[in-house]
């Protein structure tokens, strides 16, 4: 293949990928090691992070280090592949909430769910093994992402401090991103973590809202007036 073939087709690459590609994918088009590193030393690609490059010119996308760290789970397939398996590795626990804006928790270090065991040498880079399911991750800007329900459900099995998991919670219903039954569930398998009644997803629900700050008054509405307590509804009603 010619050289300018291999440029254009790493360009296409790239430009499926948020304008970045792996070390990996680029041997596959057939370039060499001191190829890349040749075409780095004359600005026409940049290296984001070791294994990662970005096409000169391509604009820098939002959270483009969590996007290349997502790439480097499995470097050498490209991201059309990975997503169209079942579980492609996908942004979860604190890195999770930060995509879905919620709460106020430091993610300094980016946190993917892997189904098999997975370490890393990197100090900014943490995997866990996931949860079995197509229904917990969901794709936010194009990378996939544990849904707000599983995020809550993964930071609480972690035994996230009441304080900012109530601010979790707390964004979540009042932007309307969860169902309130289906949190109510979730929060139910952890409630006994957080001194709650086993089971009483409800009680815990209570609880992280009126520690994040949602007035008594809207928590009394949302019981009189919603089954379960669907505290986004009173919230409305309040506002």
């Amino acid at each position: 293949m010619r050289s300018e073939n291999r440029l254009l087709d790493l360009a296409d690459l790239a430009a499926s990928q948020w304008g970045l590609f792996t070390t990996a994918q680029a041997r596959t088009l057939g370039f060499s090691t001191q190829r890349i590193a040749r075409l780095a030393d004359h600005d026409a690609i940049e290296r984001l992070r070791h294994g990662v490059y970005r096409i000169s010119g391509a604009p820098s996308v939002p959270h483009e280090q969590l996007r290349a760290a997502w790439l480097m789970i499995e470097p050498a397939v490209t991201t059309g592949e990975r997503l169209d398996a079942e579980h492609p590795g996908v942004v979860s626990h604190r890195s999770a909430a930060r995509l879905h804006d919620l709460g106020d928790l430091d993610a300094d270090v980016m946190q993917f769910s892997t189904t098999g065991r997975k370490q890393s040498r990197l100090i900014d880079v943490q995997y866990r093994t996931a949860r079995a399911g197509r229904e917990r991750w969901t794709l936010l800007d194009g990378l996939p992402v544990s849904t707000v329900l599983s995020t809550i459900d993964d930071l609480a099995a972690d035994h996230l401090d009441g304080g900012h998991l109530a601010s979790v919670v707390r964004d979540a219903v009042t932007t309307n991103l969860v169902d309130t039954d289906g949190l109510i569930a979730v929060l139910g398998q952890h409630a006994h973590r957080y001194g709650i009644t086993p089971g009483d997803g409800a009680g815990l629900l209570d609880r992280l809202l009126t520690e994040a700050g949602i007035p008594e008054s809207t928590l009394a509405l949302s019981r009189r007036l919603i089954p379960g307590g669907n505290i986004t509804a009173a919230a409305t009603v309040s506002s």
